[in-house]
């Protein structure tokens, strides 16, 4: 499960999406009804990583000062100068290189394992994903075998973790869009080659823009359609129920009905088994396009 799942961190005014642990001070859980997310609120995301960043600095200072110091005392000043100014610009060049070695030693080089969304739009719709995400996770207790939780989860995770890509993405095309459209830039002259050429990738940005809103709102789409389909299923789970439990208050009165009730029964049972698994079988699909069937 450690390697299928989504951990959030949110401040006031950003929302950090990782697929590796992150190190977070200060932060409070949030609970969610599975497992797979692992979300905190902290005082402030901007800071994560920093400290580790700052530490092992002061020998930049202090060795050159020490090192010069000693030559100083046992020669000329002028070779303490030099061998001081060696050492300095020695430690400048050691010293990212050591502080980039332990970055990677403790964060191994992933591809896009981190996305921070900072918009208000996009941070509103990652929420309403993971609210729809925990909405389907309260339907597997009812769903039985129909659902291996363990894989559901992972589903979910994934699923929220492609959808905060798309955000991201969302993000950056709203930010060039915004920039390309500045007034003083639509006041140049049609004429202008390099007013064709903005007004060619503004075109070009809306257009991207457009797909990437088709995109979330499939994906979207998907997670709804799976806890649809699960609340549907528990729905006639519920109304079977009562139908049995009437039968056995009223007795057999009508013996001709109740020849055909499992044959219905069974007939819908498997009607709605399908539309769970269909649901289910098409979040995967958004997720993984080449995914054999």
């Amino acid at each position: 499960m450690t390697g299928s799942r989504l951990y959030v961190a949110r401040d006031r005014v950003a929302t950090v999406v990782s697929r590796r642990r992150l190190r977070l001070d200060g932060a409070l859980l949030v609970r969610r009804p599975w497992t797979a997310l692992v979300e905190a609120t902290v005082p402030q995301v901007r800071e994560l990583g920093e400290p580790e960043e700052r530490s092992g600095t002061g020998w930049l200072v202090l060795a050159p000062m020490v090192g010069g110091g000693l030559v100083a005392v046992l020669g000329a000043a002028e070779v303490g100068i030099l061998v001081a100014a060696a050492v300095f610009f020695g430690a400048a060049y050691v010293e990212p290189v050591i502080r980039r070695r332990r970055r990677a030693k403790r964060n191994p080089p992933a591809a896009d394992d981190a996305r921070t969304l900072i918009a208000p739009a996009e941070r509103a719709a990652f929420d309403e994903a993971i609210t729809l995400a925990d909405s389907v996770s309260r339907t597997w207790p009812r769903l039985g075998s129909l659902v291996d939780t363990a894989e559901a989860e992972a589903m979910l995770a994934d699923s929220l973790w492609e959808i905060s890509g798309v955000l991201a993405r969302r993000q950056r095309l709203a930010l060039v869009l915004a920039d390309l459209s500045r007034p003083d830039f639509a006041a140049q002259s049609p004429s202008d080659q390099t007013a064709l050429e903005l007004r060619s990738h503004l075109q070009a940005t809306e257009k991207a823009l457009a797909e990437v809103e088709a995109d979330l709102a499939r994906r979207e789409s998907s997670l709804r359609r799976a806890e649809q389909a699960g609340r549907e299923f528990i729905r006639e789970d519920e109304m079977r129920q009562a139908i049995r439990a009437a039968e056995e208050t009223l007795g057999s009165t009508h013996p001709e009905s109740l020849a055909i009730t499992p044959a219905d029964t069974a007939a819908d049972l498997a009607d709605r088994t399908r539309s769970v698994l269909d649901a289910y079988r098409e979040l995967t699909d958004g997720l993984h396009p080449d995914h054999p069937h």
